[in-house]
This record gives C-alpha cells, structure tokens and sequence, in this order.
C-alpha cells in the first residue's frame, strides 16, 4: 500500500494497526499509516422501497428499511442482500407467517401497502394450476405471492367429453370468479384453480352425458347459464370464491367428427341457400303476376272508363236530340195552332161578313185531292165508305 493513502468521498476502509486494533475510516479524508494495512469496504444502499437484510457472524439477522446504506464489515458482517419491498395495490392482499418461539401465526394485509418483513416473518408461497404455454393447466405452474381480490376468470378446456352417441369433444369455457373470504380459502383448499377444473369437468361431463351430439348442439346455450354448474357453484362456495359467470366458447371434436359435423353444416347450409334462392325465385314469380294483374286491372278499368265516357256521350248526345226533337214538335205544334187560330179568325170575319165558307173553301180548292167515280148498270143502291 502506498501511503499517503487518499479515500474518497463515498469510500470506506478499515485500517489494521500493527497493534492489533483496527479504525473504520470514510472518506473524503487521507492517511498516512505505513505499517499499517487498509481493507477497502464494500457499501450496500437501500432506496425508498427497499431494504437490507443482514446476516451477522453471529448468527442472527436484521431488516433495515431504505432510504439506507451499510458498509459491510467482515468481523461483524456474513452477507447483506439488498431486496425490494412488497407493492400492495387496493386490489391485492398477502399472506405474513410470523414464527414466534416455535409457534407460527399468520395475518393477512390488504393493500393499498408497502410491505417490509421482519427477520420472523415470511410469505406464503402460492402455487397453483396455471397454463404451461400450450394451453395445458398443470400444477404449480402458477407461482406468486400477491392475492388478487378483485373479480378474476381464467380460460379451461374441458377434454374428453363422451356424449351419449359416443361423439367425444372438448367444451371450451370462460369463467368469472372472485374471492370473497382468504380465510376460508387458507383453511379448504390449497389450490382453488384444480378445484375449480374438477368441478367444471364434473358439470360438463355430467350435462353432455345424458345428450346424443345433435341434441348437445341444440342445447349448447345452458352452458352459459350459472344453474348448469351445480358443482362448480358449491365448491366455490365451500372455498371462499363466489362465480359471477360462465361463458361457453365453443366445442372442439375429432378430425372424422369434425369433418362430418362441417360437411352437415354444408350441405345445411347449401339447402339454405337453395331454398331462399327459390323463395326469392317464387317472390319475384309472385310480383311479377301481381304487378300483371295490376296492370291487366288497370286496363280494365281504364277500358271501363272509356266505354263508360262513350255511353255517356251517346246518353248526353240522345238526350239532346230528344230535347231538340221535342222542341221542334212543340215549335211545329206551336206553328199549326197558330195557323189554325188564324184561319179560323179568317173564317169568323168571313161568316161575319155573311160570306159563304163552303163556296169560299171550293173555291180555293181548283183540284181535288182525289176522284172516284162509280159506274153501274142497274138501280142498285151504293154505300161508300171511305177511312178517314
């Protein structure tokens, strides 16, 4: 060691006497000790949300919260470890074991928290059924140590389902869940999510069994209905957990089941369209004819209306030509009577005149009408009757 020796602001040495005794020195500072020998230490910090643990030579060990710093002493010191603090938010909750002259107690803290552990204390350790990657739940695969105590679902394939037809499936869900009681779920169950599976599989199996696979398919929709899941309802329950909802997402089966299953869903589904084809084929059919009778009615009416306006005009044309004719004979009647009331004027001053008519009236006539003359040879009497 070259001395002087300067230590930085920052730095920390133990300086060993050639006495024996040794002096913990922190910079920013320098010394000049040449027989003595400087051991550089080691700092370990804690910020906010951290803390120390420190292991004594003598066996027993400590927590110090952050903000924090130590410089790691070898006489005193076996390893300090700098660990981060549990975050609780509002949502979550942990499980603190506290081992107190062999007896271990534990408590649960609910967040909003920030979590340092004593020396005695340690966390529970959940490990539950959890998706291994390939949409596989196997146990332990779900390891933490927070509790969520918030509504929470999870996706489960329900595999080897045997309907009464022997169709074999696998029902896909989706279920809702939320823990209501830590305790409860501490002392009945270690692993809720294996509970949860078996009694899904148990509902599932126990609803398709009695179900040939067309009638499952049919019905398919109670496996959205909470009343379906007898099973899964009271071991929630037993547990601590409470099922909001379970949704069905759908089936899975066998390539040959499937292939089957998708070609009836063809040929259903070509039928379908074959029959709306020919529906709409028989719609257009049925418009087609209806808009002929419609017009072919049309027509008729407008032909109805057509000889109905000429029998009008032949009505309205009659009735003038009666009127006309009915006013000429009343205008020549009219005529008549008044040359009748003239000549019989002429005929009245005539005889008061002491005229007389009849020879008047001959006079007038220079030729007859007609003559008949009758030629006989012997004194029979004749009648003539002539017709007016």
């Amino acid at each position: 060691m070259i001395f002087p020796k300067t230590i930085q602001d920052g730095e920390a040495v133990i300086r060993w006497n050639p006495n024996g005794t040794r002096d913990l020195i922190t910079g920013p500072t320098t010394i000049f000790a040449p027989f003595a020998q400087v051991q550089p230490l080691a700092r370990f910090n804690a910020a906010e949300g951290e803390y120390l643990v420190i292991t004594f030579r003598d066996g027993h060990t400590e927590h110090q919260a952050g903000p924090y710093h130590l410089w790691f002493d070898p006489l005193l010191h076996a390893n300090i470890l700098t660990k981060k603090a549990t975050h609780l938010d509002a949502h979550e909750a942990i499980v603190i074991y506290t081992e107190n002259e062999g007896k271990v107690t534990h408590r649960i803290l609910h967040g909003p928290a920030v979590y340092i552990p004593t020396p005695t204390e340690t966390l529970h350790q959940f490990q539950w059924h959890g998706d291994n990657g390939h949409g596989k739940k196997v146990p332990g695969a779900l390891r933490f140590e927070k509790l969520r105590v918030i509504p929470d679902q999870m996706y489960f394939d329900v595999s080897g389902v045997r309907t009464a037809d022997e169709a074999l499936i696998t029902v896909k869900l989706m279920v809702f869940f939320e823990l209501c009681d830590i305790e409860q779920m501490l002392r009945e169950t270690h692993d809720p999510v294996a509970d949860f599976i078996n009694a899904l599989t148990a509902d599932v199996i126990r609803f398709a069994g009695g179900l040939d696979f067309e009638t499952f398919k049919d019905r398919a929709p109670e496996l959205n209905q909470l009343p379906t899941y007898k099973a899964l309802l009271e071991g929630a329950n037993r547990i601590g957990y409470r099922i909001n909802k379970v949704v069905y997402r759908g089936y899975t089966a066998s390539e040959k089941l499937q292939a089957m299953h998708d070609h009836a869903i063809e040929t259903r589904t070509r039928l379908v369209l074959e029959t709306e084809i020919e529906h709409q084929q028989q719609e257009l059919t049925d418009l087609k004819q209806s808009r002929e009778h419609q017009r072919n009615a049309e027509q008729r009416r407008e032909e109805e209306r057509t000889q109905q306006h000429h029998l009008d005009q032949q009505e309205k044309e009659h009735k003038q030509t009666l009127a006309f004719l009915k006013e000429k004979q009343t205008a020549e009647k009219e005529h008549q009577e008044d040359l009748l009331r003239l000549q019989q004027g002429e005929w009245d001053h005539l005889k008061a005149l002491g005229t007389d008519l009849t020879a008047v009236l001959v006079a007038k006539e220079h030729n007859p009408d007609k003559t008949i003359r009758l030629d006989t040879n012997d004194n029979t009497p004749l009648h003539l009757h002539e017709a007016i």
